[in-house]
């Protein structure tokens, strides 16, 4: 990779972690190698990019703007090197996956397997969040594919349902009345709404984490809001009986400019074929 592609490739690393500190260790080079390296893209480009907070760092204005196109820069140099070498390319990609990870405990391990099989060397990163945040990720080139819950609609993304799962009330035979669930998710405050007039719950238990809302759930602490794919792994809880439901469509998402390249192609192919099983 050339001077300049290296320092582009340093800043998108400063921007996800915002700390030159913990950048400096993720890239592997010292802080004022960084330093130095940022300071001779600023010079390339005229203005600041960085703002050195107390605690980290803060973006400027042409810090946010250039962010989303040296994710674009990136990717064409990397599509350039592959024109060169494109045996070389297929056998050692590297890729990222943007899921929830409650998501991802289920959604992975139908396509995985099969994807690793057959490129055996390829290099892949999981990147975790809630699903409005994984495909904002998608959109702006931060992860080549995303697996999500009920994306919106957007000109530059590819959707493709791969499955359906319900959101319902579960509990256990002995399941106290407090209420777990996740308060950050739509799917949540439905159900909630749903249930507000003839609420028999007492109590509440936040958690962001599902598995967590699942595991509480089965020890009989209460019943949950959950999806049924996340329910099913814990034999203990059922669905409470005429409970409101929530219909979920699980996607894959990816920008269809980003992946001509044959391995890009064949991957999209193993992942869109993904049934529930």
């Amino acid at each position: 990779m050339s001077l300049m592609m290296d320092d582009i490739k340093y800043f998108t690393t400063v921007c996800e972690t915002l700390n030159i500190t913990r950048a400096s260790e993720i890239i592997g080079i010292s802080q004022p190698a960084l330093s130095y390296s940022i300071r001779r893209l600023e010079n390339e480009l005229g203005g600041n990019l960085l703002i050195r907070l107390k605690n980290g760092i803060q973006l400027t204005k042409l810090g946010e703007e250039f962010k989303l196109r040296a994710r674009r820069l990136l990717y064409e140099w990397e599509e350039a090197q592959n024109i060169v070498a494109p045996e070389a390319a297929e056998y050692n990609g590297k890729y990222s996956i943007a899921v929830h990870p409650s998501i991802g405990l289920y959604a992975i391990e139908q396509f995985l397997p099969e994807l690793i099989h057959q490129f055996p060397k390829l290099n892949l990163k999981f990147i975790h969040g809630l699903s409005r945040e994984m495909t904002e990720k998608v959109i702006s080139w931060e992860a080549d594919f995303g697996i999500v819950v009920n994306p919106v609609k957007h000109p530059d993304l590819i959707i493709k349902k791969l499955y359906t799962d319900e959101v319902s009330i579960f509990g256990t035979k002995n399941s106290t009345q407090k209420l777990i669930y996740d308060p950050s998710l739509i799917q949540s405050q439905t159900i909630l709404k749903k249930i507000k007039k003839d609420n028999k719950y007492t109590e509440d238990i936040h958690s962001g984490n599902l598995e967590i809302v699942a595991k509480l759930s089965s020890l009989g602490l209460g019943h949950s809001i959950l999806p049924t794919t996340i329910a099913e792994k814990y034999p203990q809880l059922k669905k409470v009986k005429d409970s409101p439901i929530f219909k979920d469509e699980i996607c894959f998402i990816y920008r269809l400019e980003k992946h001509q390249n044959p391995t890009s192609k064949k991957i999209i192919d193993i992942i869109k074929n993904t049934e529930k099983k």
